[in-house]
């Protein structure tokens, strides 16, 4: 067993907090992954370079405070809550690989963009390269699964644990039903959902008053 000063599980709190909120504010600002049509053109490019380096930014954040999340209630998790902590990293990492394409690329591809072919043409090769040709394709199929399994053990995990407030793990199993219905224009506003409830756990951790936290790592079944 080994003590973890406070300081720590503080820093990981308003990491997870300002990570979860700034995710939070960059889903509601991004756009469709490609122009809807020329009309959008004197912005698109802007809004989807800026909105990909705040995310770029803001999920790098977000694991940070979320390891410690996990670090704080150790000795309360199974060897299956943290594979739960598995499934939720690949997930941000895997969706974040999308980033660079519309950071550096679609200034590239929009650039010249002038009329309704030019966009279609430029469409079909972003939409080529980010899901229907190479590795991108496979990857983006492990989202769904990796996001639905780490939602599911880590509301059971810190449920089952017992060492911080069961309210946001109950409200991560809840937020499962959102994360099967079809997205449309209501789910989609709920589809931040999961990051403020992160950011709930962010709260907890940054505001804790104890000085030290005795950590104990349990892999048993």
């Amino acid at each position: 067993m080994i003590t973890v000063p406070n300081g720590y599980f503080r820093f990981c709190g308003w990491m997870l907090l300002a990570g979860s909120m700034l995710t939070t504010i960059v889903q509601y600002a991004h756009l469709e992954d490609v122009p809807s049509g020329m009309g959008q053109m004197s912005y698109f490019v802007d809004v989807a370079v800026w909105t990909h380096i705040a995310l770029v930014v803001a999920y790098t954040l977000f694991l940070m405070g979320l390891s410690g999340l996990y670090l704080r209630q150790s000795s309360g998790l199974k060897w299956w809550g943290w594979l739960s902590f598995g499934f939720i990293f690949a997930f941000y990492v895997l969706d974040l690989m999308h980033a660079p394409l519309q950071i550096f690329d679609y200034p590239v591809f929009y650039g010249d963009v002038h009329t309704e072919a030019d966009l279609a043409a430029a469409t079909e090769t972003v939409t080529r390269i980010q899901s229907q040709e190479g590795p991108g394709m496979f990857l983006m199929m492990l989202l769904f699964p990796f996001m639905l399994l780490g939602t599911l053990l880590e509301g059971i995990a810190m449920l089952r644990a017992r060492l911080l407030s069961r309210w946001p793990a109950i409200a991560t199993l809840v937020s499962l039903v959102f994360v099967i219905l079809p997205y449309g224009p209501v789910t989609k506003y709920l589809f931040p959902l999961p990051f403020l409830i992160h950011a709930w756990y962010g709260g907890i951790l940054a505001f804790e008053k104890k000085e030290s936290v005795p950590v104990q790592m349990n892999a048993s079944s």
